[in-house]
């Protein structure tokens, strides 16, 4: 249990200090352009943030499983679009239950929706942000 919980400190660390890193990107583009263009590509700098962070996870759920912290009801074994669909799936709080894991993972998963869900708001505040900096009141 204590590995599980210091492998999700860790994962959840570093999720929150690259997705930062990476929309501190984005800030510094709007900053210097306003214009559609530089709006689509924050947005795609947001999606590879998110896309990142997913990976992370599903690394940290698969250095878990190889730990022998838990596993997943998948049969007969996980490959790595596993991992990662359940992480993506997990990080967006979507939470669908097709895969699920067991033992000390399912507390991985839930500092995974924390995470995403923090991270996510992050995400929406740049947006608003993008959206309407500039505008009069």
């Amino acid at each position: 249990m204590i590995t599980a919980l210091l492998l999700s400190v860790f994962l959840f660390l570093s999720a929150v200090a690259s997705h930062l890193a990476i929309l501190g990107v984005g800030h510094r583009l709007l900053d210097r352009r306003r214009d559609t263009q530089a709006k689509l590509a924050v947005s795609l700098i947001v999606l590879a943030s998110h896309f990142l962070v997913a990976i992370l996870f599903a690394a940290g759920f698969w250095l878990g499983a190889q730990w022998g912290l838990g596993g997943f009801d998948k049969a007969p074994s996980m490959d790595w679009m596993d991992y990662f669909y359940f992480s993506l799936i997990n990080v967006t709080t979507l939470g669908l239950g097709d895969i699920y894991p067991t033992e000390h993972l399912r507390v991985l998963a839930g500092v995974e929706a924390l995470t995403g869900f923090a991270l996510i708001s992050c995400s929406a505040q740049l947006f608003w942000t993008m959206m309407h900096k500039g505008e009069k009141a």
